[in-house]
């Protein structure tokens, strides 16, 4: 509805029989609705330029999400579509603004070698959420043996503490 109004906005003020004063109107009014649309879309593009690779894995983890979360529950009989839709929308949500906050306190912290590590933290932090809920059900689904063991505690590991070396550390601690 606001789109057509918009449009038909744009229309009357590119049309020769209206007052000038009716067209400033129309012009102020298209450009104070499609202003933030322009920024946010801008803003965007600013942030995928530098960060499409990890937009790319985000997308493809969540989607990934889905699918060996359906898979897991149709095979032990207890899928929902409600509970589906709920809670990948509910994850979706929550990826989304908890990485626009961390990428918000990341800024605070400028363009230097604090701010790039904390930057990789968030981003392995926000994959992770999805990810790790996708190793989890395909760790069920495999008996246990995909991935292996040792991958599975380190994920658990780094989950609790947020400590990378408890995740890419070469050291096996058994």
């Amino acid at each position: 509805m606001l789109m057509r109004k918009l449009f038909a906005q744009l229309v009357l003020f590119t049309d020769s029989s209206v007052k000038w004063e009716d067209k400033i109107y129309y012009a102020f009014n298209v450009v104070a609705h499609l202003a933030p649309i322009a920024f946010l879309l801008n803003l965007f593009n600013w942030w995928w330029t530098d960060n499409h690779q990890f937009g790319t894995f985000l997308c493809c983890s969540l989607v990934a999400n889905m699918i060996v979360g359906c898979y897991y529950h149709l095979k032990k009989n207890t899928f929902s579509w409600k509970l589906f839709l709920g809670r990948n929308i509910e994850m979706t949500f929550i990826v989304i603004i908890g990485y626009v906050m961390l990428e918000m306190l990341r800024y605070t912290a400028g363009d230097n070698l604090a701010g790039e590590i904390f930057r990789i933290l968030i981003q392995i932090s926000t994959l992770l959420f999805p990810i790790s809920k996708v190793l989890k059900n395909i760790f069920i689904l495999s008996k246990g043996k995909y991935p292996p063991k040792f991958f599975m505690q380190r994920l658990y590991n780094f989950e609790k503490t947020g400590d990378l070396k408890d995740l890419f550390d070469k050291d096996d601690e058994k």
